[in-house]
């Protein structure tokens, strides 16, 4: 990520117009069980460090034998000092008495960042050879690392699925 004022951000989704987001949804047993299962699954899958997963809302509310929540994280995953992948995840559960429903957002997006903060960055003639760098090399690299996020979303995606239907047979 680039740590800079001002700069020029490509800004691109995972999935194409008609499939931004992964949506996943649960209905059985103890779905609360996910939020903590979602953590371990974040640092597996995404290889990142734990620095790296922010929870940037956490509202989980018990009234008597009811759970209602709503969680938000962004994970980041750096892929050199330009581009990174980030991944926003929502996860909201409504449960009675040990049943309810679960539903997981993720939403994959490839950002890849370029400082404009010097004279030199802001010039005509450093635009250009950054353009020629990004599109004669650098492009290709993004191209690899934009599939990589494709894979590691629908790993992701496997792994919930995967221990929802342990949920449904053990509870």
């Amino acid at each position: 990520m680039v740590w800079a004022r001002t700069k020029l951000v490509l800004y691109d989704n995972i999935f194409d117009e008609g499939e931004r987001d992964i949506l996943t949804n649960y209905s059985g047993k103890h779905p609360e069980k996910l939020y903590y299962k979602l953590k371990e699954i974040f640092l597996d899958v995404f290889n990142v460090p734990r620095n790296k997963i922010q929870e940037m809302h956490y509202n989980w509310e018990k009234k008597g034998d009811s759970d209602s929540i709503d969680v938000r994280w962004r994970i980041i995953k750096d892929m050199d000092m330009y581009s990174y992948i980030r991944f926003d995840v929502s996860f909201k559960v409504k449960s009675t008495a040990g049943e309810g429903t679960a539903s997981i957002r993720l939403k994959p997006r490839f950002i890849t960042e370029y400082p404009q903060d010097t004279l030199i960055q802001q010039s005509i003639f450093y635009e250009m050879a950054r353009r020629f760098w990004h599109n004669t090399f650098y492009q290709k690299q993004r191209i690899k690392w934009f599939h990589l996020g494709k894979e590691l979303s629908a790993r992701f995606d496997d792994a919930v699925k995967q221990y929802m239907d342990g949920l449904r047979q053990h509870g």
